[in-house]
């Protein structure tokens, strides 16, 4: 039995349809470190807009409560994931349905529900870069 090489363009160990190889569990300290400076930026980019709102005149909020359905794999990602929405200025976790891995969140900035699971998954994305060994794809 011959192994058979790899499609064009992607490297030996890379995974189908990511487009990039796996996360190493050496690259877990930086990627620990990235996720926390993305978050804080998150973070500081809240602070503004709530900032903003406060010191304009006027009413620019389209406050909202969504249901966000979320890739964690069990109640420690689930939990950090609420906090990580609740320590952002502007949003708040109201309850985790753990058996569903959903989320009910209260914003105060809703346009339309993309744009809103948008800001979320991006989140998401920070924190399952940080928690899993192999990164979010794992």
């Amino acid at each position: 039995m011959t192994a058979t090489p790899p499609p064009e363009g992607m490297r030996a160990g890379a995974r189908a349809g990511t487009g990039r190889g796996s996360a190493s569990a050496l690259t877990w300290p930086l990627r620990l470190v990235v996720s926390l400076l993305r978050f804080l930026g998150e973070i500081v980019r809240a602070n503004l807009r709530v900032a903003y709102e406060v010191a304009t005149p006027g009413f620019h909020m389209q406050p909202a409560i969504m249901a966000v359905p979320t890739r964690a794999r069990g109640p420690v990602e689930l939990v950090l994931l609420a906090n990580a929405i609740s320590l952002t200025p502007g949003t708040l976790t109201l309850e985790v349905d753990e058996p569903r891995r959903m989320l009910y969140v209260h914003t105060l900035y809703a346009p339309s529900r993309e744009e809103f699971l948008t800001g979320i998954v991006r989140l998401e994305d920070i924190l399952l870069d940080a928690t899993r060994l192999h990164g979010r794809s794992a």
